[in-house]
């Protein structure tokens, strides 16, 4: 059994199949690359934000009626000037209140004209009221020398003195009188303001009635219709001024530091036409978010409301916003690099090689010899004479021999490329 177990050991090793030889291997892969160097690159910064209307108005009913008319131009995406006419509510009852207070103004202008006559001819019978008692008072004064003397008796003393008690209090009734004109004239003034009250907001009320757009842009929404009721402060329309709109781009609190105002802006919009943008900041938030750790950049942009290319308000957008800064960085493409390791060409043969990455760049390095628009910025620079693989290991493995051939130009690149 022995030796049996051994002769089959044998005849399975004469037999077994023998590995084939790739003739492949002998032959080196051709792959794009390239020599990383120094260049003078701002720092960039991505952020989100919406687009938002600066001047925009939800235009409310001030005051409550039945909508007898809606203009022809109150539909929604209408482009509607200052000021121009939307609908106009029943201001009959309004109309009432106001041409009563009218009224009521003239009646109280009346009495106000009124009370005046009387008080001047009051102020005329005091007069002759006052000469009256005078010569009465004078009258008794002669008829008591006369009792003094002997020449009169008590008893027309006693006349001259009712004479003169009743001129004084005829007086006085007329003063009493007089002094009552003062308060009418306050009451009949406090009426007269209260009624001009009532009549101005009257005034205003049917002025309410009639709805204009306090601002030109275009119409958002306008959903009445003739014979429906609106209710005060009911919103029945709403205005956005496309023209001037701005963007509060949300950014990682660490850009604080670098970015400016004044500093450039590329704003993306997506969809189906995927459009581009540039701006620069306007304003920069001085706090920043303690919960995201976020800072808010404002963008300002004006624009045509028939503009093709113009941002709609509530757009989602991606901002890219360059700080005025560049230090010297040594940037790579996004493709060759992978896992935080770039393959290096030592002596026709790939080596993996570790790099710590800084931040990205996005955009064309002109005189790069590459026509990659990603980029990725390395934290540690990398020696010069450095070859490294365009392709970062997609293609081939690192141990590979190859034959490195260069990457074509920016220009050429994209000469190709269209």
């Amino acid at each position: 059994m022995v030796g049996g177990s051994i002769a089959v050991l044998i005849v399975l090793a004469l037999t077994r199949p023998m590995p084939g030889v790739n003739d492949d291997r002998a032959a080196a892969h051709s792959i794009a690359v390239f020599k990383p160097r120094m260049v003078q690159l701002p720092r960039q910064w991505v952020g989100y934000g919406t687009v938002r209307a600066l001047d925009s108005d939800d235009i409310p009913a001030r005051v409550g009626g039945v909508v007898i008319e809606i203009a022809s131009a109150s539909k929604a995406g209408s482009v509607i000037a200052p000021g121009q006419f939307l609908l106009q509510l029943d201001d009959q009852d309004f109309r009432r209140v106001l041409d009563s207070s009218s009224q009521q103004l003239a009646a109280i202008d009346a009495q106000l004209r009124s009370l005046l006559v009387e008080e001047k001819g009051l102020e005329a019978r005091i007069e002759l009221a006052q000469e009256d008692a005078s010569l009465i008072r004078s009258d008794e004064a002669r008829v008591r020398e006369a009792v003094q003397s002997g020449a009169a008796v008590g008893r027309e003393l006693d006349r001259a003195r009712q004479i003169t008690i009743a001129a004084e209090r005829s007086e006085l009734i007329l003063r009493e009188a007089l002094n009552q004109v003062a308060p009418k004239r306050a009451a009949l003034a406090a009426q007269d303001e209260i009624q001009k009250i009532i009549r101005d907001n009257a005034q205003k009320n049917v002025e309410r009635c009639r709805i204009v757009s306090p601002i030109g842009g275009v119409l958002q929404r306008f959903d009445l219709e003739v014979g429906e009721n609106v209710t005060p402060g009911q919103v029945v329309a709403r205005v956005v001024d496309v023209t001037s709109v701005e963007i509060a781009i949300r950014m990682p609190a660490s850009a604080r530091g670098f970015i400016r105002i004044d500093d450039p802006v590329t704003v993306e919009v997506g969809g189906q036409t995927p459009r581009t943008v540039r701006t620069k900041v306007t304003r920069i938030e001085p706090e920043d978010d303690p919960i995201e750790r976020t800072m808010a950049v404002y963008v300002e942009m004006h624009q045509t409301t028939d503009s093709a290319d113009r941002l709609s308000p509530g757009a989602f957008v991606e901002a890219l916003i360059e700080s005025a800064d560049s230090t010297a960085h040594t940037a790579i493409p996004r493709r060759s690099i992978r896992a935080d390791r770039v393959l290096e060409l030592v002596d026709g043969t790939l080596h993996s090689r570790p790099v710590i990455v800084s931040h990205s760049y996005r955009g064309a390095i002109e005189g790069s010899g590459v026509s990659d628009v990603e980029w990725i910025v390395l934290k540690v620079p990398l020696a010069d004479g450095i070859v490294l693989a365009a392709d970062g290991g997609r293609t081939v493995a690192p141990g590979a021999r190859v034959q490195p051939k260069e990457s074509l130009p920016t220009s050429e690149a994209g000469a190709a490329t269209r």
